[in-house]
């Protein structure tokens, strides 16, 4: 008998669940059904207070991130060791990237030394300008007296190479001194 009543009792549990559930889905619908016919009456000025509304936030969010990133303390100065450290990790990872020859170049090019005279030369000797009006001088004028040469029936004596290198390195770096010079001059009178 407990069983028969038990299976009963079970049985009605079941049936209780599943109209409360019917139940339940009839008050979740009627309730979107009212939600969805309100959102449908919402004026505009409804819709415009809420867009006020919104951007009040958002300009009052807005001032506290300014406020707060205003009133962050500095951070602290940046030493030669973290720059070094920086650096390290920095060319470590484009190393890793290289093959055995170029890691090998780019190990001697950026010792401190190697770099430091590399840069000091490239401000001074190794002007590009100087080097390229070298190059074009030394090519053309031996081209040139070559040709009188051969065509006039003397020989060079050696010393024509030398002194076109260092009469081009010196009109190149004069041609770049004065284009910057003219380019100076115009933006300040621009502005």
């Amino acid at each position: 008998m407990s069983e028969r009543y038990h299976a009963h009792e079970n049985n009605n549990e079941q049936q209780f669940n599943s109209l409360e559930v019917k139940q339940h889905n009839e008050r979740l619908k009627e309730l979107h059904e009212r939600s969805a016919e309100k959102a449908a009456k919402n004026t505009s000025q409804e819709k415009e207070r809420a867009r006020h509304e919104i951007e009040e936030a958002a300009s009052t969010n807005t001032e506290k991130v300014s406020r707060h990133t205003e009133a962050a303390p500095p951070s602290a100065p940046v030493t030669k060791a973290d720059k070094t450290h920086s650096f390290n990790t920095v060319m470590h990872h484009a190393r890793q990237n290289m093959s055995k020859p170029e890691r090998v170049f780019s190990k001697v090019i950026h010792i401190p030394l190697v770099e430091k005279t590399s840069e000091a030369l490239s401000k001074t000797v190794a002007r590009p300008s100087g080097i390229l009006g070298a190059t074009t001088a030394a090519f053309l004028g031996l081209l040139s007296l070559y040709g009188v040469a051969k065509f006039a029936g003397f020989e060079l004596s050696g010393s024509e190479m030398p002194l076109l290198l260092a009469s081009g390195f010196i009109i190149g770096l004069f041609v770049e001194w004065a284009f910057k010079s003219v380019r100076a001059i115009l933006s300040s009178k621009r502005h």
